[in-house]
């Protein structure tokens, strides 16, 4: 879907994209006869080519736009114009639930008890109003809930799962729902109820407590399946300092059988505030200072009841004479002590060795690099001086070539090591897991010409023909951020052995979430920063 920015639908104007995702994109709009600022959720089109659809999304909207609740975002209005479907919903100004995980997450914290509580319990109210009314929100994560500029929680997206449900399962030949956060139940194909979405915020209270969800895997049907049979990790045992009350909440809310969980999200709210306003638990004194306390105990009733009082007081003074001595010795121990360290260190540290000729050779800018898009849907066309471009599989595999001119690495250099880094985004406001791949490539290209037609001994590169079928390097596709591979042993092969340079192909793995969508910034980005870069470690004999 193309970006919307500019355009009229109905009676709002679209000022500025906020999101997509890979069933909708978000809009800041302006509605003028209000004179305010609404978001506008617009369905993807091809979500509309289902006779079904109106009447399934005039129907979900109107029982959504019912409810009206702190925590639930309102929904103002819904309609289709130009045929597009879309919705019409109050404007937030603050942050999703990921981006502020994300940030503890960077500074290497964990989110404090106190504000768990108040997000968590916020959000079992807002469940709970809506279950009330008939209505199961089936995709609760972190991405759809807003925390206000004011701190309030919000919880968005409560219907579109129904509203889309049938068209997402049959395009996507899957289940709908994010993996991490599906209940069992939704993970074997079963619609679920309100105790479904019960188990959802019990992983989202797992995470915010631990700093991570309690099943992850490299692939979503390993995530699945890990939901449906593998025991639950105790949160305390990755926060030891957890209350044990808050972990029985937890275990609670995730148990596998709905009839074992909180049958409501209201009485799962109620447990966790109990759990939070209970004092802790004093632990129990360990078994060896209950032994040294009677020891010390014995020993202070025979000195006071055997010995005479003369002869205490001459105890009592040889033992603060001796305890003052120890003290000084222990005093000049500390004194002298990086004296001595470095003395003894002098004796182990071996003599500098000689100095090498270790280097680094960094490639990134169009001057030294040649990168192309091979786009599946698109196949006859080139996109050698595009900046920005898209990586998605493995249904519609995108390749992506890069190719690097060696020339500044010396003749007689050493590869130590090799690393390309790609900048990459979401391409929506959904997070699926997928991971990249990196080959070497075997057939020779050019990329003013390179298609993904052409000059492959098939459409879109063979293995084993067009490139080596081992990989150099796999690894997980953040959402934002920095992707590296390591490639050093494509370097080896083409400097040390000779072997012609064709350059590597980037591509999603093929167990790979089909919706996994991100966005690779190329070598034609005005900021250095953004390019792909070839980080080659070396060494030249002296």
């Amino acid at each position: 879907m193309f970006n919307l920015t500019g355009k009229t639908l109905g009676k709002y104007r679209l000022i500025e994209k906020l999101g997509q995702g890979g069933m909708a994109q978000v809009y800041k709009a302006y509605q003028p006869d209000l004179d305010r600022y609404v978001a506008i959720k617009v369905l993807h089109p091809h979500l509309t080519g289902d006779e079904d659809f109106a009447a399934r999304f005039r129907r979900e909207a109107r029982a959504v736009a019912v409810l009206q609740h702190p925590h639930i975002v309102r929904v103002y209005d819904f309609d289709t114009d130009e045929g597009l479907a879309f919705l019409v919903m109050e404007y937030l100004e603050g942050i999703n639930l990921r981006e502020r995980l994300r940030d503890l997450n960077c500074h290497g914290e964990l989110m404090d008890l106190e504000e768990v509580g108040r997000i968590v319990g916020a959000l079992a109210d807002a469940l709970d109003h809506a279950h009330r009314q008939g209505l199961v929100h089936r995709d609760l994560k972190p991405s759809n809930v807003i925390i206000t500029a004011d701190g309030r929680p919000v919880l968005t997206d409560f219907g579109i799962a129904r509203m889309v449900d049938a068209t997402v399962i049959t395009e996507s030949g899957g289940t709908l729902g994010t993996p991490a956060y599906m209940s069992p139940e939704q993970c074997r194909g079963e619609p679920g109820d309100a105790r479904s979405d019960v188990y959802s915020l019990g992983v989202l209270l797992y995470r915010l407590c631990t700093g991570r969800v309690p099943f992850d895997a490299d692939t979503p049907y390993a995530i699945i399946l890990k939901h449906i049979t593998a025991p639950l990790p105790p949160p305390r045992s990755i926060r030891p300092e957890l209350p044990e009350a808050v972990e029985r909440v937890i275990l609670k809310a995730l148990a596998k059988d709905p009839g074992d969980r909180y049958q409501t999200a209201g009485e799962m709210g109620r447990a966790l505030r109990v759990a939070l306003e209970a004092p802790p638990a004093t632990p129990p004194p360990s078994r060896h200072r209950v032994i040294l306390r009677g020891a010390l105990d014995a020993a202070n009733e025979w000195f006071q009841t055997v010995l005479p009082t003369s002869r205490r007081r001459g105890l009592l003074r040889t033992a603060a004479l001796i305890a003052a001595t120890s003290v000084m010795c222990l005093l000049l121990l500390l004194a002298t002590r990086p004296f001595r360290i470095r003395r003894f260190l002098a004796h182990l540290t071996p003599p500098p060795a000689p100095e090498t000729g270790r280097a680094t050779l960094i490639l990134a800018g169009p001057d030294v690099v040649a990168d192309t898009w091979l786009n599946p849907d698109l196949p006859d066309e080139t996109w050698h001086e595009t900046d920005l471009v898209h990586l998605q599989g493995p249904l519609t595999p995108d390749r992506l070539l890069f190719r690097f001119d060696l020339a500044d690495l010396p003749v007689d250099a050493t590869v130590i090591s090799a690393t390309l880094t790609l900048r990459v985004e979401l391409w929506g406001d959904q997070s699926f897991p997928g991971a990249a791949v990196v080959y070497r490539v075997l057939t020779p290209w050019e990329p003013a010409m390179a298609t993904y037609n052409e000059p492959w001994s098939a459409p879109g590169l063979v293995a084993g023909v067009d490139y080596d079928p081992t990989p150099l390097d796999v690894a997980p596709v953040p959402d934002a951020g920095h992707l590296t591979f390591d490639v050093g042993r494509a370097l080896v092969s083409w400097h040390e052995r000779s072997e012609p340079n064709y350059g590597l192909v980037v591509m999603m793995s093929e167990d790979s979430h089909n919706q996994a969508h991100h966005w690779v910034y190329m070598s034609e980005q005005p900021d250095p920063a953004d390019r792909p870069t070839l980080r080659i470690a070396y060494e030249v004999a002296p």
